[in-house]
């Protein structure tokens, strides 16, 4: 078995190759070698695996998932074959400490992350959908332009109360604003057409629209940023993905105050936390589960976080069950 490391930069990839027997240490295969992140370079990657008879079926290749960069060599090894993982970057952080590493450069990485996959062989990776990951790509590039316009709004803001102002300034702030309406409006519409196509991607959002709290554009954020649902297999790894899981603080005699993680993907946190707001002022079973929890001394912030956590379960039943949301359903009880 082959294990390559991978350290991808902007330009350039430096490769390190192991091999891995059945019992004993990792024995590398030469020096960290160096490619262009290019189409040439990727395929100049591929010959140089070949000259060690590292073929796809016998290696796994792991790099970390920072930036963009990497998106290009994983599809293009994915495709040839290749077993890809794609690593969180804290945990090679963490695995370099526990070496008691010491320095930091680009061959370095590699041979760290290489060192990683033949330690821990982490899961395997697989592209997402083509049509969640243009969903996702409107629907990021509508928050960057949301958050230009909360900015811009700011600015008019300030300029209305300044004593003295001059009027292109304004002017030039209010094509701005304008642009990034017509811009958000567009988007909108983009989002909307993507979703009412016909197909999987429709089914699942007509899904999750029918739990309380959740719109299209929730039901858009959540799909986009969830598309390896069928890697899951309880609602608890969503919990987890979205930093919603509890973290319990306690050693020895001490008790700590618990707190969610906040380790996973803010986006989804934050649609979550948004459709719990809505959520709890609804009259309906999760409403009332809001309700109940601060009737019993539940800090209202740490109930609407609690909610916000049902309510994804909730929408992993419902697409894991391909059935709409049912207020009135009682889960079975368990036999004594």
């Amino acid at each position: 078995m082959f294990v390559l490391g991978l350290d991808v930069g902007l330009s350039d990839l430096y490769a390190r190759l192991l091999n891995v027997p059945v019992q004993g240490p990792p024995v590398a295969l030469g020096d960290v070698c160096v490619f262009p992140n290019s189409p040439a370079g990727h395929q100049a990657l591929c010959a140089w695996l070949q000259t060690y008879s590292a073929v796809p079926a016998l290696t796994t290749v792991v790099m970390e998932s920072t930036g963009v960069y990497w998106e290009r060599i994983a599809v293009c090894l994915h495709t040839a074959g290749f077993a890809v993982s794609v690593v969180n970057a804290a945990q090679i952080k963490y695995f370099a400490k526990s070496l008691l590493r010491r320095g930091k450069t680009d061959k370095m990485d590699a041979e760290l992350i290489a060192r990683y996959g033949a330690t821990m062989r982490p899961a395997r990776w697989t592209p997402t959908d083509a049509c969640l990951e243009s969903l996702r790509a409107l629907v990021h590039e509508r928050d960057a332009v949301i958050e230009l316009i909360t900015l811009e709004k700011g600015r008019h803001h300030a300029l209305d109360h300044r004593h003295a102002v001059q009027d292109v300034v304004v002017r030039l702030c209010d094509e701005r604003l304008a642009l990034l309406f017509q811009q958000r409006d567009q988007l909108n519409t983009a989002i909307q057409d993507a979703i009412a196509l016909p197909g999987r991607l429709h089914v699942q959002i007509v899904l999750l629209t029918s739990v309380p709290g959740i719109g299209q554009l929730t039901a858009a954020v959540l799909l986009s940023e969830t598309g390896h649902l069928e890697e899951m297999h309880c609602s608890e790894q969503w919990t987890a993905y979205a930093g919603l899981s509890p973290v319990p603080r306690q050693s020895g005699a001490m008790v700590g105050r618990s707190r969610i993680s906040k380790i996973g993907n803010a986006r989804l946190r934050r649609a979550m936390y948004m459709s719990a707001v809505t959520a709890s002022r609804l009259s309906n079973p999760l409403g009332a589960y809001y309700r109940r929890l601060v009737e019993q001394g539940k800090p209202k912030k740490v109930a609407l976080i609690a909610l916000a956590r049902k309510i994804l379960r909730v929408c992993f039943a419902v697409l894991k069950t391909a059935q709409p949301f049912d207020p009135a359903y009682q889960r079975p009880l368990k036999a004594a």
